[in-house]
């Protein structure tokens, strides 16, 4: 049987940059016919690591140089004294960082994992890539020339990955991606007869369920639910109106019991939606607000408990997950719906 030649890349996000910096490189590598699979550091198996061809690596620093939660046990078995520096011979990997040069440890989690890699005997590809939230096109002003020296490289080192060379692509129409999530739609009277009691739909109910199907919640908590809720009660701006960034002091009260947090831990904040925007998206996508729904990323199934999330209305699923009046499309957005203009007009 003829050996199967895969790339390997590997994500580490906290936000979701490092996922569409993954999924990006994914995508160009389908375009050249090379074989991929995508993966969160949290779902691979460490062990399987000096099996493997060629990785790439595409991890973001959080916090004070913190890395992202899904990558945190990979990082520690990778810090095992007994992997020996031939551990990783014969594998050719590159990393690729998100940061922001504004902190003092810029890019610090993807050049202590570069360096770590090397010292278990990898074999770079490329020199790693640094995405700065600085750059006036974000980390996409380096990953663009990036990626292109990537392909040429892994061209020269494993051509056998890239059967029709770096530059022969396939057009974009072919390789639209699936939707991520899948919307499910609820009777309203199947949903009673499970939720019987009001006391099944208190707000902070609602606000779990919302919250839980939203994608980013899927990956290392498995719970989907925050460690506790907060209340906001003071907003206060410490920047001049002109100045380059909105810089803000807020002071929170607990609206549940309180946690104990360290600094670089994730405070996600819901502001409050324009209910007038909220309606005109739900108008414009010709939806009904009323409508009962769940909603789960395509790949996974009801027995990982999704399945049983209370569902919530349409409206209260927009506005407790989606920004409709201030969101900045990711630029996959522009490169799926100019494929979809494609199509039409053709």
């Amino acid at each position: 049987m003829q050996h199967q030649h895969r790339l390997l890349i590997l994500y580490a996000t906290q936000t979701g940059n490092a996922l569409d910096a993954a999924e990006r490189l994914a995508r160009e590598a389908e375009r050249r016919s090379c074989p991929n699979k995508l993966l969160s550091l949290h779902d691979y198996d460490p062990n399987l690591l000096p099996q493997e061809e060629a990785v790439i690596f595409v991890v973001s620093t959080t916090g004070q140089g913190d890395a992202p939660d899904s990558m945190k046990v990979f990082w520690r078995f990778l810090l095992q004294r007994n992997l020996s520096n031939h551990w990783l011979k014969g594998v050719h990997y590159t990393v690729f960082g998100l940061g922001d040069s504004g902190y003092q440890k810029y890019n610090f989690v993807a050049k202590k994992l570069d360096k770590r890699l090397m010292d278990l005997g990898g074999t770079t590809i490329l020199e790693r890539g640094l995405g700065d939230d600085q750059h006036p096109s974000g980390y996409e002003g380096t990953l663009d020339p990036w990626m292109s020296s990537l392909w040429r490289m892994l061209n020269t080192i494993k051509p056998e990955f890239l059967p029709n060379g770096p530059d022969v692509v396939i057009q974009d129409t072919v390789l639209i991606d699936q939707p991520k999530v899948q919307i499910t739609y609820h009777n309203i009277e199947n949903i009673e007869s499970h939720f019987s009691t009001a006391s099944d739909f208190t707000s902070p109910d609602i606000l779990r369920s919302a919250r839980s199907m939203h994608p980013g919640n899927s990956s290392s908590d498995k719970s989907g639910h925050p460690d506790c809720f907060l209340k906001m009660v003071k907003n206060l701006p410490l920047t001049k109106p002109n100045f380059g960034k909105d810089v803000r002091h807020f002071e929170f009260e607990f609206f549940s019991d309180a946690v104990q947090y360290d600094t670089g831990d994730v405070l996600e904040i819901l502001p409050g939606q324009d209910s007038a925007a909220v309606d005109a998206f739900i108008r414009r996508c010709n939806l009904d607000p009323d409508s009962l729904i769940t909603a789960s990323p395509r790949e996974m199934d009801d027995c990982n408990g999704h399945g049983s999330r209370m569902p919530v209305k349409l409206k209260t699923f927009v506005e407790l997950t989606m920004d409709v009046a201030s969101a900045s499309p990711r630029r996959y957005f522009f490169e799926a719906r100019c494929c979809y203009e494609l199509f039409c007009n053709s």
